[in-house]
């Protein structure tokens, strides 16, 4: 039978083998990144300095040492979290499934430079880094307004939810879209084209499924009127259910647009990929 020791170093192990782990994968447990491994860290070294100091077979003096050696890595790894001041913020689903986690920092060096961070979770505990979302905004420091900061650069408070998956940041550099479950860039590039084309050529029935909306190209050989049908179901996508007249490329907004649509002439679709 195991002793109450060696219970608590196995489940020490566990526990450090599974930081361990998550770390080397993109996912991270959110509670601990404001203090970074600072609390893991500490409750070894507690947890060993206690047993050491209860063992007939550790002289008091290597846990004296031990504790000593341990401090400097503990404020050389907090030193660290406090030079890279990093910040954290959450946006809440207004579906109640999932939310989205957002770290960021900034630097000045005659420019300051935004970097955000995003990560989805379900459950509030542990969140999927989203690598292909990562941004950074650079604003020159004429440019830059003195009242704004790292949060209002990204447009934090202004922040829309799209889709269930999908949601819109009115940045100081322009809209940036993050997906929670990104699509490859490309092929949706590929699908809106194809699209267009179908459009243009006045096929009607083709379908184009985007962002929680389904786009269907419309003619009417007897009136010879054309258009696309936007459909919303349960009005979660990301445009409300109305008819459009076409789908056109803005290289200066960057993005593919819905125009002359019914309720407004124009509406985002879906950003344009260099």
């Amino acid at each position: 039978m195991m002793s109450k020791t060696k219970w608590i170093l196995i489940i020490l192990a566990v526990m450090n083998v599974f930081l361990i782990s998550i770390h080397q994968t993109d996912y991270v447990i959110l509670f601990l990144q404001p203090t970074g491994y600072v609390i893991p860290i500490v409750i070894n070294i507690i947890t060993l300095a206690i047993i050491g100091a209860h063992s007939s077979r550790v002289h008091p003096i290597w846990v004296v040492v031990f504790l000593i050696a341990s401090l400097p890595v503990l404020f050389g790894y907090g030193f660290i979290l406090w030079f890279m001041d990093d910040h954290y913020a959450k946006v809440e689903s207004p579906h109640h499934q999932q939310s989205l986690h957002i770290k960021y920092r900034h630097f000045t060096l005659g420019e300051t430079t935004y970097s955000y961070q995003f990560y989805k979770t379900s459950f509030g505990l542990i969140g999927k880094q989203l690598e292909d979302q990562s941004i950074q905004l650079v604003i020159q420091g004429s440019d830059h307004p003195g009242a704004i900061d790292a949060e209002g650069t990204l447009g934090l408070n202004e922040a829309e939810w799209m889709t269930k998956n999908v949601v819109r940041f009115p940045t100081w550099k322009g809209m940036k879209e993050v997906y929670l479950n990104p699509v490859d860039p490309s092929k949706s590039m590929a699908d809106i084209e194809g699209f267009i084309q179908m459009a243009e050529d006045k096929v009607s029935g083709e379908i184009l499924l985007l962002h929680g909306n389904r786009l269907e190209t419309r003619f009417d050989e007897a009136l010879g009127q054309d258009w696309i049908e936007v459909i919303s179901e349960y009005e979660e996508g990301a445009i409300p259910t109305q008819q459009c007249a076409r789908i056109v490329r803005s290289e200066e907004l960057g993005y593919y647009l819905l125009e002359e649509c019914t309720h407004q002439w124009e509406y985002l679709l879906h950003p344009l990929e260099e």
